[in-house]
């Protein structure tokens, strides 16, 4: 619930309260959720947040269907919402972002598609595919707060730049939690994604810094597209014998340096505000618990 959460956050500063805009951020997290769940048909994931996902339990075709169907009455929550309260601002525009979001994630979790097993993936491609399956919807909720009491041009702007640097901070410690968590916690084996070959940032800087038949037989496990048993302990482990952990710790921090930057060009109104979205960005930097 992150993404209401943040919805909440924005819309504060408008003398908005929560009540009245549960519906959009019901809406909202249902559109997230319908990601999630064509997300997990595309990986035949068989699990979500240590429970069966509904790929595993409904199949292919229902859960595609189910998907469809959740985003739709998500996008119609949201439309609902509009037409029976009057006092909240810029109804099309929000509408008109979630949808412009929902085809960021697909297109971004087709290029996430095509990198698997790719070790010519390069940092800069996975930054471009996690701007649009992650930080662009940390942005959405973010903005549209913000948007329904029709904050100024400049602080939309911010805020957007601030969801961003959030989103990106928010994805690579997910990748770093996804090699070095703990399974009760993440609700899912550790090395889902490496498993599956997905080129993510732990795995390109430890590419990057492994040479000779160490970095030869790694990109030869990479490119088998699944990785299973002894191999992928051996992966993990050769992920962890490099300094690719820290370089990505040292990312999400520089991410939510970023956030903190940009709210400080907030204007001083918006002080509580900036205090908790500082309070979010030092929640995503710490990888102490």
């Amino acid at each position: 619930r992150l993404r209401p959460f943040l919805l909440h956050l924005s819309s504060q500063p408008g003398g908005i309260d929560f009540e009245d805009i549960l519906p959009i951020a019901a809406g909202i997290e249902m559109v997230q959720l319908s990601t999630l769940i064509i997300d997990d048909v595309l990986d035949r994931s068989p699990l979500r947040n240590n429970r069966p996902s509904v790929f595993a339990k409904r199949g292919l075709e229902e859960a595609i269907s189910i998907g469809t169907a959740i985003s739709s009455e998500g996008l119609s929550l949201i439309a609902r919402s509009f037409s029976v309260n009057s006092g909240l601002k810029n109804g099309l525009p929000i509408i008109k972002l979630m949808t412009e979001t929902m085809s960021n994630v697909y297109m971004g979790q087709i290029l996430d598609l095509r990198m698997e097993g790719d070790t010519s993936v390069a940092e800069s491609h996975y930054l471009e595919m996690i701007s649009r399956t992650t930080a662009c919807f940390i942005q959405a909720p973010l903005v549209s707060g913000a948007m329904l009491w029709d904050a100024s041009d400049e602080v939309i702007r911010t805020i957007k730049n601030v969801g961003y640097s959030l989103g990106m901070a928010y994805q690579i410690r997910d990748d770093v939690i996804d090699v070095i968590g703990d399974p009760e916690c993440m609700g899912k084996p550790v090395g889902g994604d490496l498993r599956q070959c997905k080129m993510r940032l732990p795995t390109i800087q430890a590419l990057f810094e492994l040479s000779g038949a160490k970095k030869e037989w790694f990109n030869g496990l990479l490119r088998k597209r699944r990785i299973s048993g002894e191999a992928l302990d051996e992966a993990i482990n050769t992920i962890l014998e490099t300094n690719s952990i820290q370089y990505c710790i040292t990312k999400t921090k520089e991410y939510c340096e970023q956030a903190l930057d940009s709210i400080n060009h907030l204007p001083r109104e918006l002080a509580n505000f900036k205090r908790q979205i500082g309070d979010v960005a030092n929640i995503i930097s710490n990888f102490d618990n």
